[in-house]
């Protein structure tokens, strides 16, 4: 069936592509066929439809592809809509300038890195661990220098040297392997066994709490006080005791030993059985103690008198 004008229908085939509501006035017969629609435009033919293999498969790559697409849109919207993304972050963690704001819990499941980690005003912070906790810090080629270990069983602190300072800044305690010092004002130690020192112990001042008796014992090796000028032994309230199971050696290579006292007792002393003036007769090695008037000690032959002249008792 033929037509003009701008349209016309009928019951054959359509023949019509042009006239003055036409495509440009192309004129051309439309036959349908099992693959398709062929448009007949002068000498040229033109099909309409499916067919070929390679059509086929590329309108099915387009398909998968479109289904693909919608899938990965959906999975997303379903990511954004369980991690609760807004604009202001994911979830409870807001994105602000210079880091960011965690409102509950965070759990790190690997390592977590940041330059700085604070906590809100008047909001305590709180790190747990299942099993250990670590902290470590790296230099510049990434060596591990300082680190805190702390497990279920110790903590551990591996540093060249640990500083703790108080709020003002000054130095309560310091330890390196040089040396182990402690700026507090007073080093107390509260056990029972008091304070055990393998080696040799160097302070200016040992002093015992109000009230309570300064003991310095050793058990089985002898005890030794020395000092560069002095040392100086003081009671201001109380005794001063010195016992040993053997000997008790006061020595003074370069001094004297002065006892500034106005009584000295020597107690225990063994007395000599032999009744005798002569003095061959008593033993060579036992001579007299005597005394100057500014109490200087000094030995005299057995059957002498003690004396001495100026010089010597100055």
């Amino acid at each position: 069936m033929t037509g003009a004008g701008s349209g016309g229908a009928g019951g054959g085939p359509s023949r019509f592509l042009g006239g003055p509501g036409g495509l440009g006035g192309v004129r051309g017969d439309l036959r349908s066929t099992p693959h398709g629609t062929t448009i007949q435009c002068g000498p040229h033919q033109y099909r309409l439809g499916l067919y070929g293999w390679r059509r086929r498969c590329l309108y099915g790559l387009v398909l998968v592809l479109l289904v693909m697409v919608i899938l990965n849109l959906a999975l997303t919207l379903f990511i954004l809509r369980v991690l609760d993304v807004s604009t202001e972050g994911i979830g409870g963690l807001q994105i602000v300038r210079g880091g960011m704001i965690a409102s509950g819990d965070v759990h790190v499941m690997d390592a977590l890195v940041a330059s700085r980690i604070v906590s809100r005003r008047r909001t305590p912070i709180r790190i747990l661990a299942a099993n250990n906790f670590s902290i470590a810090a790296t230099d510049a080629h990434g060596r591990r220098t300082n680190t805190i270990f702390m497990n279920t069983e110790a903590m551990e602190c591996t540093s060249n040297r640990l500083v703790i300072r108080d709020k003002a800044g000054r130095l309560l305690f310091s330890a390196s392997r040089e040396e182990v010092l402690v700026g507090a004002q007073h080093l107390t130690v509260t056990g029972e066994g008091g304070a055990v020192f393998s080696g040799s112990v160097q302070t200016s001042h040992v002093t015992a709490p109000i009230s309570e008796s300064l003991l310095l014992e050793s058990m089985t090796r002898s005890l030794e006080v020395t000092a560069p000028q002095g040392v100086a032994l003081e009671s201001r309230a109380g005794n001063i005791t010195a016992s040993s199971l053997r000997d008790f050696t006061l020595q003074s290579t370069g001094g004297v030993i002065k006892f500034d006292t106005p009584n000295i007792f020597v107690r225990g002393l063994r007395t000599s059985t032999i009744r005798t003036t002569d003095p061959k007769e008593a033993l060579p090695d036992v001579y007299q103690v005597c005394v100057c008037s500014s109490g200087r000690l000094f030995l005299a032959s057995p059957g002498g008198v003690c004396a001495a002249d100026n010089k010597f008792c100055k």
